[in-house]
């Protein structure tokens, strides 16, 4: 660990516990026992797979096509298997043309042999609900305070806000994550997101979305607080056919400098213990030949 992430680790940890401690006292005094993601600073949770799970039953997320599944990092970790790029399945009833058309796109350059890099490559944020499967190989850590519910991707420093509030902005601006606001329902933490910038994805296939995507999540505990689950509920009339859910999971791990977790084939992350900083090293050059997406940039002061 660098000099300087150690400061902003303990930082961001004690203020983690402090928010945390804020958050139960203010909901006990409500009658309210909300859940707990984060019952102490070293737990962060990892995904236990980089697309969405599909519902019991109706309408569900885009899948990968059975003929072309690929190999995954992880995968290649436990099997030695060659990774390779999946393709996905363009029969998922709801896909609207045009965006079946731009998933297509996608599905022909992997088919080529070409690489596709994610938005993060380019150190762009991959927005809701895209952002939900990141967490693979560096772990996601959740603070709750009285006021927000902050949920940071240790790679790439991606963060995103969620306000305890019963109703969104008066006046939504599009952003990277969008207005979210969220509330308690037992043990279970509700978020509600609109105004998402369209220049992100749905998913890892590229699945395209309108700005009038409307993404609600429901965070709840199982498996004895060992397993987090986050059922989601998708609607944009310009993109889908239909309104759609999915579910992710993650498991709780517990990141302390004793465990060796680079042993772990699922867990390729640094030993270094709970919250690290890292950052997104801005790239103007193409991938192998690929074409670039530009940097972000911010020309335009938001105050």
């Amino acid at each position: 660990m660098s000099k300087h992430a150690a400061p902003f680790m303990g930082g961001v940890l004690a203020g983690a516990v402090c928010l945390a401690g804020s958050m139960s006292f203010s909901a006990l005094a409500q009658g309210v026992s909300p859940p707990d993601f984060a019952p102490n600073p070293s737990a962060g949770w990892f995904a236990y797979a980089r697309v969405f799970i599909p519902p019991a039953s109706g309408a569900g997320p885009v899948q990968a096509d059975p003929a072309h599944r690929g190999v995954t990092n992880d995968e290649f970790r436990a099997t030695g298997r060659q990774p390779s790029l999946a393709t996905a399945d363009l029969n998922n009833p709801i896909l609207q043309p045009w965006a079946r058309d731009k998933v297509r796109a996608r599905n022909e350059l992997v088919l080529a042999g070409k690489q596709v890099f994610s938005l993060h490559a380019s150190c762009w944020p991959v927005g809701i609900p895209h952002f939900l499967l990141e967490p693979m190989t560096r772990p996601m850590y959740i603070v709750q305070g009285p006021k927000e519910v902050v949920m940071i991707l240790t790679s790439f420093s991606d963060v995103r806000r969620i306000y305890l509030s019963d109703k969104h902005s008066e006046k939504v601006e599009l952003s990277w994550y969008g207005d979210s606001i969220g509330h308690y329902e037992g043990d279970t933490l509700v978020v509600d997101t609109i105004g998402l910038d369209d220049r992100t994805f749905v998913d890892g296939f590229e699945t395209p979305h309108t700005t009038q995507l409307h993404v609600v999540e429901r965070w709840h505990l199982i498996d004895g607080g060992q397993v987090l689950e986050a059922n989601i509920h998708v609607e944009d009339p310009g993109a889908f056919t239909t309104p759609w859910n999915a579910v992710q999971r993650y498991r709780r791990f517990e990141a302390v400098a004793s465990k060796n977790v680079r042993s772990l084939v699922q867990l390729a992350t640094p030993e270094e213990g709970p919250l690290t900083e890292a950052f997104c090293a801005e790239n103007p050059d193409s991938f192998e030949g690929m074409p670039h997406k530009p940097l972000p940039q911010a020309t335009v002061p938001d105050f």
